[in-house]
């Protein structure tokens, strides 16, 4: 059986506030970087921790990647174009080749597509996925047949005034 995790990437800059020319090299913000590190820390304290992890080749999910990597030194690491590309049948095909090969996979990419291809695995009307939430499910053999293991959203930030 596989578990898959469909995390969104941190609350990352504008290209403009990042001064970077296109939307694939915008960053993680400061607050991106530590939702990535809190949420990574959730799915450990919970007893997850993926064999493999897989992300959109864009600098903010392949950066939420390296911090999940941090807390899970032991994942294989891989980007797969399909999640910053599509289309949404490239993205399905390569979930279910995930599902096939067993075990435990985080998957790192971008709303509204994962949140809308975990709710076609679980057979919803799909996600709303905050930066740096995720969903897990407990597979995603079938459409429609997984169960919803945990649907996280990181806290609101405080307001500074």
């Amino acid at each position: 059986m596989t578990e898959l995790v469909f995390m969104r990437h941190g609350h990352s800059l504008s290209a403009r506030e990042a001064g970077v020319a296109s939307d694939s090299e915008r960053p993680l913000s400061p607050r991106g970087e530590q939702e990535a590190r809190e949420a990574a820390r959730r799915l450990s304290a919970a007893g997850f921790a993926p064999d493999r992890i897989v992300a959109s080749p864009l600098a903010r999910a392949r950066r939420t990647a390296e911090i999940a990597a941090e807390i899970f030194p032991a994942a294989a690491r891989e980007t797969a174009r399909q999640l910053s590309d599509g289309p949404a049948q490239a993205i399905l095909d390569l979930i279910q080749d995930l599902s096939r090969s067993g075990g435990r996979v985080l998957v790192v990419g971008h709303q509204p597509l994962l949140g809308a291809i975990a709710g076609y695995f679980t057979g919803g009307e799909g996600y709303d996925l905050a930066p740096a939430g995720f969903v897990r499910i407990d597979s995603a053999e079938r459409p429609g047949s997984s169960s919803l293991v945990e649907f996280y959203s990181p806290p609101l930030p405080k307001d500074p005034s």
